[in-house]
């Protein structure tokens, strides 16, 4: 006999719909995980997820990577010359902003309207993890809190969404690909002096006088490669991007420049400004990659663990030779999935 049609013998039926719904919502629990993130926190997880909401931009990377089928909705729009790195996927997605506790939320009637059953949130010292928190309960949906902010933070960030929304053999892939990166790079310069280490100005904007903290996430590729950032100061603020004049970047006397926009890469020889500083007269210039996710890390992402290796080699070619095109081709296929050609190689190489 059915257990609903034995219970109805001895309960009386006014009980009978709160038992049945005790009884789903037990079922429902049976289908859930517990996963304890990365802030330490708890969570009951569906056991099945296949939307899933993150809340900032440094997330929408990670799980892209995993499986850009389960995103439901962007933090940034997909710009068109990055386009063709993107999977159809998610190159129609709604953009839906960001949730870092401060300033304007997204729109809670698009965000409902993905139906995501999983938020993946940014634990950083700048994001206000209590609004984050609320917001998932206004949203009803649990979530889970990743730090991502150091390249090194990656494989255990990986290994938890990967157990998340069922992909643990990919998130084992990637996160071993990233600590072999680390490991072989941090080999190649162990052993450099200080004083032998090159000397980075990292300029970003379109006049290249805005920069990065020595220490700050932003730039930390510079420092992983073996090489010391000129600029010495504390991050304030989550996006950094520190007022620098003219005169410090003399002062400074860089041995080399990382160049962030193509506008300022084009115009460095041009200016007579910046044309007889060394590094410019030297030709130790350099544009950062930013097809389709910057390699620096705006947002900060896997993406770094190509920049240390293509940094490495430009610091100390002979400690760390590498063939930029092939293992540039190697790594688009092994984490975006794609498979990039001579040309578009060319493209996001250029001036690199």
């Amino acid at each position: 006999m059915p257990i609903a049609q034995r219970f109805r013998r001895k309960i009386h039926p006014g009980l009978l719909g709160t038992l049945l719904g005790g009884l789903l919502v037990l079922a429902a629990s049976a289908q859930a995980r517990e996963l304890v993130d990365m802030k330490g926190r708890t969570v009951e997880v569906p056991d099945q997820v296949d939307k899933v909401l993150t809340t900032a931009p440094p997330t929408t990377p990670l799980v892209y990577a995993l499986d850009p089928s389960r995103l439901t909705a962007m933090n940034f729009a997909v710009k068109a010359p990055d386009a063709p790195y993107f999977s159809p996927l998610v190159r129609d997605l709604p953009v839906i902003g960001r949730y870092l506790g401060d300033g304007s939320l997204p729109q809670r009637e698009a965000v409902l309207a993905a139906a995501p059953q999983l938020g993946i949130a940014w634990d950083n010292r700048f994001v206000d993890a209590a609004a984050v928190e609320k917001t998932f309960a206004d949203l009803g949906i649990p979530g889970l809190f990743v730090r991502v902010e150091r390249l090194a933070d990656y494989p255990a960030a990986l290994a938890l969404v990967g157990r998340a929304i069922g992909r643990e053999a990919r998130a084992a892939e990637l996160g071993t690909y990233i600590e072999a990166a680390l490991a072989e790079v941090a080999a190649a310069v162990a052993d450099v002096p200080p004083g032998e280490r090159p000397r980075v100005y990292f300029a970003e904007g379109p006049n290249g006088l805005i920069s990065e903290c020595a220490g700050a996430f932003h730039a930390e590729a510079i420092a992983l490669a073996g090489g010391e950032n000129v600029l010495v100061c504390e991050q304030k603020a989550l996006c950094g991007l520190e007022n620098v004049t003219l005169e410090q970047v003399r002062a400074l006397d860089p041995d080399l420049i990382l160049i962030q926009s193509p506008k300022f890469y084009a115009a460095i020889q041009q200016d007579p400004a910046w044309a007889d500083l060394r590094a410019v007269r030297e030709g130790r210039f350099y544009q950062v990659p930013t097809t389709p996710f910057n390699w620096m890390g705006r947002p900060p992402s896997f993406m770094r663990a190509l920049a240390i290796q293509w940094l490495a080699n430009r610091f100390y070619p002979e400690r760390f030779p590498w063939d930029r095109e092939a293992e540039t081709r190697a790594f688009y296929q092994r984490f975006l999935g794609v498979e990039p050609s001579d040309g578009q190689l060319a493209e996001v190489l250029a001036g690199s």
